[in-house]
């Protein structure tokens, strides 16, 4: 289990992942968000994940891989790619995954890496609890993951990967290769430091996610995520919290 914690504006908020049975609420927080925790509480949304045991061998975990998945895997064997395994990174490091991370968010939509984010892995680099890693040719990277780890479990945070910007047939190929690449490579390298579960960091709904991740095989299992109020400042916090969360979607509605 991984703990941190931050205040904005004055209110003391803890982020809380992989919370498990033997977790105490010994902080101080009038915010506590929880993320991946394997513990249903009242207050808490289900949500579905993959996750893969790493004590079973090399082997074994490929062959449990759909074929696809493990032919594009070869394919990228067969290319000049650097595998680049940052175990505790920069300032610097950070900020380049940023930039990479945002040019693939602005292309597909979806929601930036901003400030919070940033705060939120340098929080966890303080607790030798991110890990980043990509696959380069030469000086072009094709694809980032970040990982958040607590000695046990490892959980993918963010991935990106620039294949909706490719502009040949050929180089969408070799990115959707080398993105398969870097999950396995990961998982070798993170069964060899003895973590014992891989987990893809949630299953989407979007069907071309879903798919990508469950040709790796894995099981899916219910985690738990959403926030609890231990004050009635964190109470308001968390009502102001929802009536944005619903302007904001009505707004998108319109």
């Amino acid at each position: 289990m991984i703990t941190i914690e931050r205040k904005i504006l004055n209110v003391k908020i803890q982020n809380v992942y992989f919370a498990n049975g033997e977790f105490e609420n010994d902080s101080t927080a009038q915010v506590k968000a929880f993320s991946h925790s394997f513990v249903p509480k009242k207050n808490l949304r289900t949500l579905e994940t993959l996750q893969f045991d790493l004590t079973k061998d090399d082997n074994e975990l490929l062959m449990a891989m759909q074929k696809t998945t493990r032919r594009q895997i070869r394919r990228a064997e067969e290319q000049e790619l650097d595998h680049i395994i940052i175990e505790n990174p920069t300032d610097h490091d950070l900020v380049e995954f940023q930039n990479f991370y945002n040019q693939f968010a602005k292309n597909k939509k979806t929601h930036t890496c901003n400030s919070f984010h940033m705060k939120t892995m340098k929080l966890l680099r303080e607790k030798n609890a991110l890990l980043l890693t990509y696959i380069k040719s030469e000086d072009q990277v094709f694809c980032y993951r970040v990982y958040i780890l607590d000695g046990t479990l490892a959980m993918n945070l963010y991935s990106a990967s620039h294949f909706r910007m490719a502009d040949s047939p050929e180089l969408k190929r070799l990115l959707g290769q080398a993105n398969r690449y870097l999950v396995w490579l990961c998982i070798l390298f993170l069964k060899e430091k003895g973590y014992k579960l891989y987990d893809m960091g949630g299953l989407s709904y979007d069907e071309n996610i879903r798919r990508f991740k469950l040709g790796f095989g894995g099981e899916i299992v219910p985690v738990y995520w959403g926030y609890e109020a231990n004050s009635i400042i964190g109470a308001l916090v968390l009502q102001i919290r929802n009536w944005k969360m619903a302007w904001a979607t009505a707004r998108e509605i319109q």
